[in-house]
């Protein structure tokens, strides 16, 4: 039997305060009304994001990103925690502060770590200024700072020893990350996704940005809730557009190893009628990548059924 939906009514509240344009940029007021608020987010809207964070913190497992057991963890700006249970997860935690401007979304979220992981501490951490955590991690905040919140989130940044940020994968909030990781060249290594410590290319031209696609789970498209959830909000359950940096400090380890392939296939791919063009980024810049269905017709078969799942095609290439 398939879940009831939660209220729509929040859920597209929300929907459209974090689809607003802010050209300003003015900080975005706190959303989180009740604790109903946060449910109905989670159920769907962090549901979503998740599935994000789920294939960039797959990506950093690939990258070699070391586990996170004993070492303090902290989820700013952390909603539901969806950021934080998906890590820990993965990677483990000694213990996990949650950070949030609402107390409604710091509950939660505590209440629902230890749900999934009772012999993990979670702790509400209402002032962040002094924190020096071992992994930062930040979901979805970028474009909602205004320029003192992002000077307040650099200053946390360069306290912490590592820091996977994930965030949507739209031009000007991509662009962002793109510069804040310019600007750490200096003292962080770029463990993932980038193949390489050069600048970043995607900010040569203004029409290029770094994002990429995640791939929901297979479920989501035999689940009634989900099928009800995309028709009644009109939401593609396939489009998953991301942008994330995953870094370490340089005086905290040595340099992440290169990544086994020298280039990272971006956005999605072009399919022609013979071939598929595909954005590259390496340390030479961006450059289009052709696959023709001559010389890689498996290949040019699956990204012909799913243009956005580079990952997977670039891991198959290789393979090949």
């Amino acid at each position: 039997m398939s879940r009831p939906l939660p209220d729509l009514a929040r859920i597209t509240r929300l929907r459209d305060l974090f689809l607003a344009d802010r050209p300003d940029r003015r900080a975005l007021a706190d959303y989180w009304r009740d604790p109903k608020d946060i449910a109905a987010y989670d159920a769907v809207l962090a549901a979503r994001i998740g599935w994000k964070w789920n294939a960039a913190l797959s990506e950093c497992a690939d990258r070699g990103f070391e586990r996170a057991d004993n070492q303090t963890v902290l989820d700013y700006g952390c909603g539901s925690g969806v950021a934080a249970r998906l890590f820990v997860a993965q990677f483990g935690a000694g213990e996990v502060l949650l950070h949030d401007r609402s107390t409604h979304a710091m509950k939660f979220a505590c209440k629902s770590l230890m749900a999934a992981n009772p012999n993990i501490k979670a702790t509400q951490l209402t002032d962040p200024d002094d924190t020096a955590p071992d992994v930062l991690l930040v979901s979805h905040v970028l474009g909602e700072l205004d320029e003192r919140g992002e000077q307040q989130l650099r200053e946390l940044i360069a306290r912490s020893k590592r820091v996977i940020i994930v965030e949507p994968g739209n031009r000007p909030v991509a662009r962002r990350l793109s510069q804040l990781r310019d600007e750490l060249l200096d003292t962080f290594y770029m463990a993932a996704p980038c193949p390489h410590q050069s600048a970043c290319p995607s900010l040569v031209a203004e029409n290029d940005w770094c994002h990429l696609f995640a791939t929901p789970p297979p479920e989501v498209f035999t689940d009634g809730f989900w099928a009800r959830v995309a028709r009644e909000l009109s939401i593609d359950l396939r489009s998953l557009p991301y942008a994330f940096l995953a870094m370490q400090r340089k005086d905290c380890g040595d340099a992440p190893a290169a990544p086994e392939d020298p280039e990272r296939l971006l956005g999605r791919a072009e399919i022609l009628k013979h071939a598929a063009k595909v954005r590259s980024c390496s340390a030479d810049g961006l450059q289009m990548v052709e696959i023709t269905k001559r010389h890689e017709a498996q290949l040019w078969r699956a990204l012909k059924k799913r243009p956005e799942q580079l990952r997977e095609a670039q891991a198959q290439r290789r393979r090949d």
